[in-house]
């Protein structure tokens, strides 16, 4: 009997012990970002001032896993391809994300994800050179309502700058050839050479480039650039809210639990004053957006830009 009773209390001891293991909350080990483009670039920088906030706050180590080539699609496809148990997770922008599935066959679409946040979002605006003829959003709508057709620039065909041009374009009825570019300041030397008229970029681009904002293409101004009036102010029109975001993603069917924890620690990081300071000085806006926020927005921008490659004929 004695036996029995001491058998019996080392199991209970056994199942005592192993019981706070089995209810650890998520999560328990390292997790791995995939973020689709080069170390160094845009995205990755975004990303990486993310990654200490976040580790901290979810108490794990996050390794950076670049990713690169073909849009951010093919990082794009190891997340989506990925187990969603909560350990693989991206940091992803717009165009990867809502331009790429409609431009060319990739083995993720909308339905391939469970957003967990957005991050970044930061304004598009018109720019043109300072010495350029053109010196208003106005004059801009008259030189080429006139039919004028005039050149706009931008990174190859399918960027956000694209979209942006097209979707200017087909507000207010312009004639704008698109000239495609390998980077912004290849479009930069383009614009101040006079070889082209215009670009839709990052608000924050003007400064970089030396080049003059004109409009920009948002619903409200943004804090950042209080001077800066939206087209729609300026010229009777559509809002148009073309941005450049970032967001974290997950892999589809990723659970309840694991997405709440995550995107609590995004909303807990977007509210400190390190990450913040952080992000002004990459010259960044933080806009965040929890998971149910966020998964809508991502769902309307996915649509939209799909429409919009549709009616400039170059959806596939």
């Amino acid at each position: 009997m004695a036996i029995v009773k001491i058998l019996a209390g080392g199991l209970a001891a056994i199942v005592l012990s192993a019981s706070p293991a089995a209810t650890q909350e998520y999560p328990t080990k390292a997790l791995t970002m995939i973020v689709p483009f080069a170390a160094g670039g845009g995205t990755d920088t975004v990303a990486r001032i993310a990654v200490p906030e976040l580790e901290a706050t979810l108490g794990q180590k996050i390794v950076v896993k670049n990713v690169a080539g073909a849009g951010g699609t093919v990082g794009a496809s190891e997340l989506a391809a990925s187990s969603n148990d909560g350990y693989t997770i991206g940091f992803m922008p717009i165009g990867t994300m809502t331009t790429q599935p409609h431009l060319r066959s990739v083995p993720y679409d909308a339905d391939s994800w469970s957003p967990i946040c957005r991050l970044v979002k930061d304004p598009m605006s018109v720019l043109v050179a300072p010495d350029s003829a053109i010196t208003s959003f106005e004059q801009l709508i008259a030189a080429s309502s006139n039919g004028n057709q005039l050149k706009s620039a931008g990174p190859p065909p399918g960027s956000l700058p694209h979209i942006g041009q097209a979707a200017l374009a087909n507000a207010y009825g312009l004639d704008l050839k698109y000239v495609p570019h390998e980077g912004g300041a290849a479009v930069a030397k383009s614009i101040l050479g006079g070889q082209v008229d215009v670009f839709v970029d990052l608000a924050g681009n003007a400064e970089k480039f030396g080049l003059v904002n004109l409009a920009m293409l948002g619903a409200d101004r943004h804090p950042q650039f209080p001077d800066l009036p939206t087209t729609q102010e300026l010229v009777d029109g559509p809002v148009l809210d073309y941005s450049i975001w970032f967001g974290m993603f997950a892999p589809a069917g990723t659970s309840d639990e694991v997405m709440m924890a995550l995107s609590q620690a995004c909303g807990d990081m977007a509210a400190k004053d390190s990450y913040l300071a952080a992000m002004s000085d990459a010259k960044r806006s933080v806009a965040y957006m929890g998971s149910e926020e966020f998964t809508a927005f991502f769902r309307e921008q996915y649509e939209n830009n799909g429409s919009l490659l549709a009616a400039i004929g170059m959806k596939k």
